[in-house]
């Protein structure tokens, strides 16, 4: 078996094994966050409660109305308390599973990122740009005005065209994600692909000031974040 496939079907099982399906599923409507930033909301809202209670059983304290309805309202803090605490460990399984998987893809080589479907090189370029700081966002799956990610680093926000391709990609990626960039608000665009760009693209890329990624520049990045 040739090296490149060993290393490919070889990246594929460790994919599938840490629930590829399950990432897929992930690509939320309307901009939700990927991985387990989506229970952070939840676990902010418990800690309230409870700061809430907290300060109510003092307060009672203080005043010496400890009674049977304080002890009520210890017993549901308490509650809050466990419930607040499983989904904290939660989310950490959730952060600690997704740094697995994007390690996994990073990893990846370039024949298994050529060998990746479009959903599958979105989620690979994801990882890529996470190990470069960015918090990421996936669109819609369908009307996303040509933006499949939305990448925030230092408060500007970049709309990413993940372009998987067979052939050298021309201009109208670079229209695209330049027009649905106004879209989903964002001030900085990018176009990341396997594969080269075509002379006109990166003629109308400079025009646009949107940022070029080809297949040496990502394999670069994947593996140094530079």
């Amino acid at each position: 078996m040739l090296p490149a496939r060993r290393h490919r079907r070889k990246t594929a099982h460790r994919l599938s094994r840490f629930g590829m399906a399950r990432l897929v599923g992930h690509r939320t409507v309307g901009g939700r966050r990927y991985g387990g930033a989506v229970r952070t909301t939840g676990v902010s809202t418990a800690l309230q409660w409870l700061g809430v209670w907290a300060a109510a059983t003092l307060l009672l304290t203080l005043a010496g109305l400890l009674n049977r309805a304080a002890w009520v309202l210890a017993a549901v803090g308490a509650a809050a308390f466990l419930l607040c605490a499983w989904r904290t460990w939660l989310a950490w399984l959730d952060r600690r599973r997704d740094a697995r998987l994007d390690a996994l893809y990073r990893a990846s080589g370039q024949a298994a990122v050529d060998a990746m479907g479009g959903v599958e090189f979105e989620h690979y370029v994801a990882a890529v740009l996470r190990g470069r700081g960015y918090t990421i966002e996936f669109t819609r799956a369908t009307g996303d005005f040509g933006v499949d990610l939305i990448a925030t680093r230092d408060g500007v926000r970049t709309a990413v065209q993940c372009k998987r391709a067979a052939r050298a990609v021309n201009g109208a990626a670079i229209q695209q994600v330049v027009a649905g960039a106004a879209v989903h608000d964002c001030s900085t665009t990018m176009v990341v692909s396997n594969h080269r760009y075509t002379r006109a693209a990166e003629q109308l890329a400079a025009v646009h000031d949107c940022v070029l990624v080809d297949r040496t520049r990502l394999a670069r990045l994947a593996r140094t974040g530079r």
